[in-house]
């Protein structure tokens, strides 16, 4: 298959994670009431996302590895710390990575958790985990307002800013489903196909992808564009790129096989 936003590769296990308190939330649009049901995660709540995750003795994953904490914990934050930039790493092109990538945290037992991989529900979110009562589940795409709306039945239950294919890389509309989902990933031009006359990149440790067109357009975190485009500017290869919070939020929220509409 071919992946226009990224390729896929074996991924790895989380390497740590913290619950982030500096994650922007959507803040561009105004938050949607928590969905009747009683949710599965309560506000302030910090839960591991994206798998099972190892902890550490420090701030950074040449720390020695203590302990694993299971897909969806809840984790118990003492403080936030800047360590190293996993999430970064070597690569000197991203100029603009948000300051989240350094932060990991300390939870009470002592140990160290990547700030990337933990979430937590803000106050008056709906819970990604919501038991939706019989009702479908999808995922709303407006490409001309660059918002992406995650829907119960009818109900909007949250919106978050997003940045979708850009004119040359256009997002596919129409009626898509989630096939497949990867925490982390590394996403190369080359292995979506693009001759080097097309489109460079090669992009380490993408989060949170959920694959949702069989050309292999996906939501997923984008942490190398500024905050400024998202709500604004489409500026992807045909991807729904979301900041940390909202990427973390649509990954609890998605399934395999989830509807995904895409429009104008």
């Amino acid at each position: 298959m071919l992946l226009a936003c990224s390729s896929s590769e074996p991924s790895p296990t989380p390497t740590s994670s913290a619950t982030q308190t500096n994650t922007p939330a959507p803040a561009t649009f105004t938050p949607f009431p928590t969905f009747t049901p009683t949710p599965e995660v309560t506000a302030n709540q910090a839960i591991v996302v994206g798998g099972d995750l190892r902890v550490r003795n420090g701030p950074n994953t040449n720390a020695e590895e203590i302990g694993e904490l299971q897909d969806k914990a809840v984790v118990t934050i003492d403080r936030a710390e800047q360590g190293e930039n996993w999430l970064v790493g070597s690569q000197t092109w991203v100029t603009t990575a948000p300051d989240w990538t350094r932060t990991w945290f300390r939870l009470v037992d002592g140990s160290y958790v990547y700030a990337a991989f933990v979430f937590i529900l803000q106050p008056g979110e709906a819970s990604p985990l919501t038991d939706p009562a019989g009702q479908e589940k999808w995922i709303d795409v407006n490409v001309t307002t660059q918002e992406t709306r995650a829907m119960i039945g009818d109900t909007p239950v949250y919106s978050a800013p997003v940045s979708t294919g850009s004119p040359q890389f256009p997002s596919p509309l129409g009626t898509h489903r989630i096939g497949y989902r990867t925490p982390v990933e590394r996403m190369t031009a080359t292995q979506a196909g693009y001759t080097p006359n097309q489109a460079t990149y090669d992009v380490e440790r993408v989060l949170f992808t959920q694959y949702y067109e069989t050309s292999g357009n996906a939501l997923h975190l984008n942490y190398w564009r500024p905050q400024s485009v998202f709500g604004n500017q489409a500026t992807s290869h045909g991807c729904i790129g979301m900041q940390l919070h909202d990427a973390q939020w649509f990954w609890l929220f998605g399934e395999e096989g989830m509807r995904v509409e895409v429009h104008t």
